[in-house]
């Protein structure tokens, strides 16, 4: 692997982990000991400052922080500008590198996950809407020296490929960047490495997560009803390289476009010891990086 990829820094976004705010320092450490350089912090973590100074210590950096719109077919419900107003000024007080913005999930489109075109659908005015909350919460957050990046989510009104593709069709690039999230794209019906092709250097943050096949398969079948079972019960996503994921592949496309931004490794739920998934993640996003 070149040098330019290399010297992206590797992060966690530690869904899959109990984080208890009596422990925060043992928390950290373990994050620490993987080798992780980052985190996506909460907005309660944002807002303690022993948190934010244990961070420090540990030499641990804000690196995203994740706000989620709530929308139905018409967009964006009423609240959700206070919303981001909220988490924007959490983001700017704890220093988070990226603001990752998108669409709330829904029981809806929970139950048409994997096959987004069989369930409702964002209108035009919603689409509309939607660009514009997003635009105005990227245009907030700039002006307090935060970027934006837009996360295509599974379960959401934007999932698929052609929803992303008119959502970002509406978007400004130089406002708004892609957060790739590698599972969530392969549960949505899309190659990660052909975006990566496709949207090139408008990539600006990436979640790296893998799925198991064969949950996969059941979601797509109707077998398991709803995203939220597939992910919780039989642990969709699964460490980096351990899935369907061509993580080397991958890295080479994202290297092709010199890519330098975060590489946030991502697992939202793992059998137990559920810490140890994250461990087997980094040993696998090194191997591929060399």
């Amino acid at each position: 692997m070149s040098s330019i990829l290399s010297k992206s820094q590797i992060g966690l976004v530690p869904l899959n982990w109990k984080y208890d705010s009596t422990r925060k320092a043992q928390f950290l450490d373990e994050i620490a000991s993987y080798g992780f350089t980052g985190i996506q912090i909460s907005g309660e973590q944002a807002l303690s400052t022993e948190f934010l100074d244990l961070m420090m210590e540990r030499s641990i950096t804000c690196a995203e922080q994740y706000f989620a719109i709530r929308c139905d077919e018409n967009g964006p419900l009423p609240g959700s500008e206070a919303e981001s107003t909220e988490t924007i000024s959490q983001a700017a007080a704890a220093g988070v590198n990226m603001l990752v913005i998108a669409v709330d999930g829904s029981a809806e489109r929970d139950r048409c996950a994997g096959r987004a075109d069989s369930g409702p659908q964002l209108n035009e005015t919603g689409f509309k809407r939607l660009a514009e909350q997003v635009e105005e919460t990227a245009r907030v957050a700039a002006a307090m020296g935060i970027r934006s990046s837009f996360h295509p989510h599974a379960a959401t009104y934007i999932e698929s490929e052609t929803e992303t593709q008119k959502l970002f069709g509406l978007l400004d690039e130089d406002l708004v960047g892609m957060c790739l999230d590698v599972g969530h794209w392969i549960v949505g019906g899309g190659d990660p490495v052909a975006a990566v092709k496709n949207y090139g250097t408008r990539i600006t943050h990436v979640h790296v997560k893998d799925v198991d096949p064969e949950v996969l398969a059941q979601l797509l079948s109707g077998e398991l009803e709803t995203m939220n079972i597939a992910v919780e019960d039989f642990k969709l996503f699964v460490p980096a390289g351990t899935g369907l994921l061509k993580i080397s592949d991958l890295f080479r496309e994202l290297d092709a476009i010199a890519y330098a931004g975060w590489l946030m490794s991502e697992q939202d739920s793992a059998w137990a010891p559920e810490e140890e998934a994250s461990g087997v993640s980094m040993a696998n996003i090194k191997l591929a990086l060399q």
